[in-house]
């Protein structure tokens, strides 16, 4: 009898399995979603093999420029214009999971009218190459800690120019260094920046100074796709030189709030806007706000 129960037991356990839906031994990966800032560099690295192709399209509309003392802004003159459009395809790899490569390219196209003259600068603007590394992540708190080497590169036309060219980079060769923290708090993201660039000696001789950028910023993630963002960027340079000497009232700065949005339209794909507002400057030349559309995928 006991040879029967025990027959019995494993024929219906083979019928069973049998009705039951095969198991894949290789569980398929859960679907990766992104959270990533509408504007900045992230502190996340990428997984090794990981690449990231994100553009933005950016206008700008100067309305004021510095006057000739150096010391405060004023409204532009009456007759001059200046307009400013930029494409920068950006690409960011994984070449370890705790090494992400970032390059971005930027291509320009500037345009100067004053009183029926016109200048105009159309082409690359200054190539940037940087090198992401995080230092610590403690998974379960959500909270890293990344720093990045930063590079840029005088691929911009910024000498030899015609009278009718604009400048399309500052000629020098930077070199920075960026500490970014970064903590998820459910729904809330918090991130900072502090970074600091070296500026070399450009062609005309004039050293442009090295700056100074701090940002803090926050983000609600309403959904899975729907991300809003507010940010506090404050960036500055000092100690501005023309053959070796400092040029009296040439330190710039500015103060900007960053509002952005983001919506995701498949998993790895997001379109992301943002309006910074300047709040505070002392520039070259200023705009009261940009426009800033970016596509964000990753591959």
């Amino acid at each position: 009898m006991w040879n029967k129960i025990f027959l019995i037991l494993i024929v219906s356990q083979l019928f069973f399995r049998g009705a039951l839906p095969a198991q894949n031994s290789h569980t398929p990966k859960p679907k990766i979603y992104p959270r990533p800032p509408v504007y900045g560099i992230p502190a996340k690295t990428l997984p090794k093999g990981k690449l990231i192709y994100r553009s933005y399209f950016t206008f700008s509309d100067y309305t004021r420029m510095i006057n000739p003392e150096k010391t405060a802004m004023t409204s532009l003159p009456k007759g001059l214009n200046f307009r400013s459009y930029s494409y920068t395809p950006k690409l960011r790899y994984g070449l370890t999971k705790r090494i992400t490569l970032i390059a971005n390219f930027p291509l320009y196209f500037k345009q100067m009218k004053n009183n029926g003259n016109t200048k105009t600068g159309i082409g690359p603007g200054d190539a940037v190459l940087a090198l992401l590394y995080r230092f610590h992540y403690n998974k379960p708190g959500k909270f890293l800690i990344s720093g990045l080497l930063f590079t840029k590169y005088p691929t911009g036309k910024s000498s030899h120019l015609a009278k009718e060219d604009l400048p399309l980079g500052s000629g020098t060769y930077d070199a920075g260094l960026a500490l970014m923290p970064e903590k998820e708090f459910g729904k809330l993201d918090v991130r900072a920046s502090v970074l600091y660039i070296f500026r070399s000696r450009n062609a005309q001789n004039s050293d442009l100074g090295n700056v100074q950028l701090f940002s803090l910023s926050t983000a609600f993630n309403f959904s899975k796709n729907f991300i809003t963002e507010a940010t506090i960027l404050y960036k500055s340079s000092a100690n501005n030189k023309t053959d070796g000497e400092i040029v009296p009232g040439s330190n710039t700065f500015m103060t900007q709030f960053i509002i952005g949005a983001q919506y995701r339209l498949a998993p790895t794909l997001l379109i992301q806007a943002a309006v910074p507002v300047t709040l505070t400057a002392k520039v070259p030349f200023q705009s009261w706000y940009d426009i800033w559309l970016g596509v964000f995928y990753l591959m």
